[in-house]
């Protein structure tokens, strides 16, 4: 997603990606446009429901899909969870199989890539590596 500097540019982002910009749209685009995230549905409606205590988990996912749809966000599947990534640049995913961290990664080059599947046009990749970070290395190692 494409940084907002300041909150009158969020209308704005959201209204050039076809958008109407209501008060949930916009303060679920606020939580995503700040620095690039990965964010899940339910977190993003537990960061979002004590702003607005009437809003619902529906709205929360549905918002979600307008800006993936749009443009705005990129979807991820990471151990069976749905992740939202407001980072588009291409790159690649660090999940810490222990505390639930997902970081950013910069693309890793494959030496070949994927040859269409029966008749199947490739329009992206999406790739996590799935391990433990450093300090849940460290706690595990201890543990030993």
């Amino acid at each position: 997603m494409k940084q907002a500097n300041s909150r009158q540019e969020v209308p704005e982002l959201l209204r050039s990606h076809g958008l109407r910009a209501t008060p949930q749209r916009i303060a679920v685009a606020e939580l995503l446009c700040k620095t690039p995230t990965h964010v899940t549905p339910q977190q993003a409606f537990d960061a979002l429901k004590p702003r607005f205590p009437s809003i619902s988990q529906n709205t929360i996912y549905l918002t979600l899909t307008h800006f993936e749809t749009s443009g705005m966000l990129r979807r991820l599947f990471v151990e069976g969870k749905t992740v939202f990534d407001s980072n588009l640049h291409k790159h690649d995913h660090a999940y810490c199989r222990n505390c639930g961290e997902l970081v950013d990664l910069q693309v890793m080059a494959l030496e070949e890539k994927p040859r269409p599947i029966n008749g199947w046009k490739i329009e992206g990749e999406s790739r996590v590596w799935i391990g433990l970070c450093p300090a849940c290395a460290k706690a595990e190692a201890i543990a030993l």
